[in-house]
């Protein structure tokens, strides 16, 4: 009987223990369907959920067309919304590349597309803006001017496809100008980044890569198919000087020389005995008389101009950073001397209300011993 007592014991404490793990758990089943209710209203990840991770950009004829010194404001859409929620809308500065100064026949600008935006076109007036990204598609009569941000000047040819692969001109030595040349042709007089950043001014082509040295040129492509002449990328040099580079070698071109890369094969590229007869001047060409020269002297002054516009907006920016910031201490400040004229306030408050309670209570007790000294002297009296 004895030795029986612990096994009873034990066996008593897990009868016990099981009650209370049953007890428990059908106490977390009855908020069971509650949880399940809350994870079906949770909304499933989608496709366009992931896809708007990436910023969208989509920028419209309206968010380009007065631009601020160098930059231009784009409205953009965060992507997809879930039911009832507004749309966020965000403001990006992107780089702007040239003012439009003539436009004449069938002249298309194309706005980037991304992963939720299609590409955008538009038709572009005297004094619109083009910015970096934006691509440029001139018809059999189309015919392009712009004035570069940088002061240099660009003529887009007709039958061209083109696009402004990046693009800024700050006055500083991150100033670049990568352009692409699918087909057709533009002349390019550069501006102080041919100038300045000779490195950083690049025309690439289906086959080669054009750079240059301050240069007053004409790229040309010729798709295969054409029959004008030999598919392939031509440059023509009016004015300073170009290279032509392949994986195969570089071909350094004059002025008054055309350069050539094959559009098939390997080839080198090469210097041609003669300018191909295809370079033919287009009906506006006598605005581009001189224009080399009149750059050349107006860069410099233009470079200067857009820094002190720059360092303008930078110190605007920061001034306006310093008086947040200065408003913001102010304001912390004040809510601090607030609070501790509050606690001063609740000190003394307190401290008040303790010696009124002493007052009170003295006054009390004085009170009694004057009424127990009443009663006391009453008996005697009698």
């Amino acid at each position: 009987m004895i030795a029986a007592l612990p096994f009873q014991k034990l066996n008593l404490a897990f009868l016990f223990a099981r009650r209370l793990f049953a007890t428990a758990l059908l106490a977390s089943t009855a908020f069971l369907p509650a949880h399940i209710a809350f994870a079906q209203t949770l909304p499933a990840p989608s496709r366009a959920a992931s896809n708007a991770a990436q910023p969208a950009f989509a920028p419209s004829s309206a968010a380009i067309s007065n631009p601020s010194s160098g930059n231009a404001p784009v409205a953009t859409s965060s992507g997809a919304n879930t039911a009832g929620a507004a749309t966020e809308t965000k403001t990006l500065e992107v780089n702007t590349a040239a003012k439009v100064v003539l436009v004449e026949g069938n002249v298309v600008v194309i706005a980037p597309s991304t992963a939720s935006v299609t590409a955008q076109r538009r038709k572009v007036k005297v004094g619109d803006m083009l910015i970096e990204g934006e691509s440029i598609v001139t018809g059999r009569d189309g015919e392009l001017h712009l004035d570069m941000e940088d002061g240099g000047y660009m003529a887009i040819r007709p039958n061209t496809r083109m696009r402004i692969v990046k693009y800024q001109a700050k006055g500083n030595d991150f100033d670049t100008g990568v352009f692409s040349l699918l087909q057709g042709s533009f002349r390019s007089v550069t501006g102080w980044i041919g100038k300045f950043n000779q490195s950083k001014y690049i025309v690439r082509t289906p086959s080669a890569t054009i750079g240059i040295r301050g240069t007053d040129h004409e790229p040309l492509v010729i798709p295969p198919g054409a029959t004008e002449g030999e598919p392939g990328t031509y440059d023509k040099v009016n004015a300073g000087g170009s290279v032509m580079t392949t994986a195969q070698g570089r071909a350094e071109v004059a002025p008054n020389q055309a350069g050539f890369v094959a559009q098939a094969g390997k080839a080198a590229p090469r210097t041609l005995s003669a300018v191909p007869v295809f370079f033919r001047a287009t009906r506006n060409e006598r605005l581009l008389e001189g224009k080399h020269d009149i750059v050349q002297q107006r860069i410099a002054e233009r470079r200067e101009t857009r820094r002190t516009e720059i360092k303008k907006i930078i110190d605007t920016k920061k001034a306006a950073f310093e008086n947040r910031a200065a408003n913001k201490a102010a304001n912390k400040a004040a809510k601090k001397e607030e609070r501790t004229q509050a606690r001063a306030q609740a000190k003394a408050e307190a401290l008040a209300a303790k010696q009124k309670a002493k007052q009170d209570a003295a006054a009390k007790k004085s009170g009694n011993a004057s009424n127990g000294e009443k009663t006391h002297i009453g008996p005697r009296g009698r």
